[in-house]
């Protein structure tokens, strides 16, 4: 009994690492101050740039995406090179460009990137529909909403707000928080993608981003 009992423990202990990568804890963090973007990969590098502007820098998504395929998704992202998060907190400064008037002005954070048709993106507007305000994945075909519940608008001025994105990759929890920290505006829970790339952009607008921090652990 005791032998078979030590073959079980081994079987589990092997299916459990099996199902979840292998991780490091790992801090980013890019506040442009260098004047460049050289931990950053652009899927159109000539879309963005790092300026200066009263004695700081950000990094400017200055021209809009356009979408390439046939599948649906985000026009204009930059992930952060190198590294795959599990389980993260991803805190930022961000401020969309686009007129206030525009309905579905949007920021997003893309999470668990495993190539230009696998992932996921959190989508922040000033409109709310299924695809607006929104949590989303991308599967190998157009985007498709996992929200969870109703989404609160926080997008409605040319402002920085404070954005944090946090993932836990047992629960498949997925919380968004804009300025108000206690309560997420939108929340998910889903586990496709237990690992991936992270990083900024938006579907068709423009904006900026500023103190950009991961925490979390990283696949190996």
């Amino acid at each position: 009994m005791k032998r078979e009992f030590i073959i079980f423990f081994i079987i589990l202990v092997m299916s459990f690492t099996n199902s979840f990568p292998q991780v490091e804890l790992k801090e980013f963090f890019d506040n442009f101050e260098k004047g460049t973007a050289k931990n950053w990969e652009p899927n159109n590098p000539e879309n963005w740039e790092v300026i200066k502007e009263n004695n700081n820098h950000y990094y400017h998504l200055k021209t809009p995406g356009k979408m390439k395929g046939p599948i649906r998704k985000p026009g204009a992202f930059s992930l952060i090179k190198d590294l795959n998060f599990t389980d993260f907190t991803m805190r930022l400064k961000a401020r969309c460009l686009q007129s206030v008037k525009t309905r579905g002005r949007d920021l997003i954070l893309l999470f668990g990137y495993q190539d230009p048709t696998h992932f996921y993106y959190a989508h922040i507007s000033n409109y709310h529909d299924k695809v607006h305000n929104s949590i989303l994945i991308v599967n190998g075909e157009d985007r498709k909403p996992i929200l969870t519940g109703e989404s609160i608008q926080r997008l409605k001025d040319k402002k920085f707000h404070n954005i944090r994105l946090r993932r836990e990759i047992e629960s498949g929890l997925i919380e968004v928080y804009v300025d108000d920290f206690d309560f997420p505006i939108m929340t998910a829970v889903d586990k496709t993608f237990i690992w991936g790339r992270v990083g900024v952009g938006s579907f068709d607008d423009t904006g900026v981003f500023d103190d950009v921090k991961v925490i979390g652990k990283i696949k190996k």
